[in-house]
């Protein structure tokens, strides 16, 4: 509860950070696995999307972003059943986090590059 409201207390520049930190311990294992073929998830995607979020903030990399979750989100992982073993359940929600992200960058404030 402590850590929430001092992520609050930041600016968004910090905030936006703060989020890709938390994010990018996640790049190794994530990517260390093989992803399940019947995802059609391209890894080279999921690589972008975490360099993408860790660029300087601004309207330009904030598009780009946008567009790899685009890509990402035709892969047939979103329109199938999946019953996931530990590994996969991990890369799930890794990449439930990356397309979260992606939803932040409609904030504004995260797309300025300084503050």
């Amino acid at each position: 509860m402590v850590q929430i409201e001092r992520l609050a207390d930041l600016k968004p520049v910090h905030q936006r950070q703060a989020a890709v930190l938390a994010l990018w311990r996640w790049r190794a294992p994530v990517l260390a696995f093989e992803l399940d073929a019947e995802w059609g998830v391209d890894p080279s995607v999921l690589e972008s999307l975490f360099r993408l979020a860790a660029s300087p903030a601004g309207e330009q990399s904030n598009r780009a972003y946008r567009r790899a979750i685009t890509e990402l989100c035709t892969a047939p992982l979103f329109t199938s059943e999946v019953d996931p073993d530990t590994v996969q359940l991990f890369q799930l929600e890794t990449i439930s986090s990356l397309l979260a992200f992606g939803e932040l960058l409609d904030n504004p404030a995260w797309t300025k590059s300084s503050e």
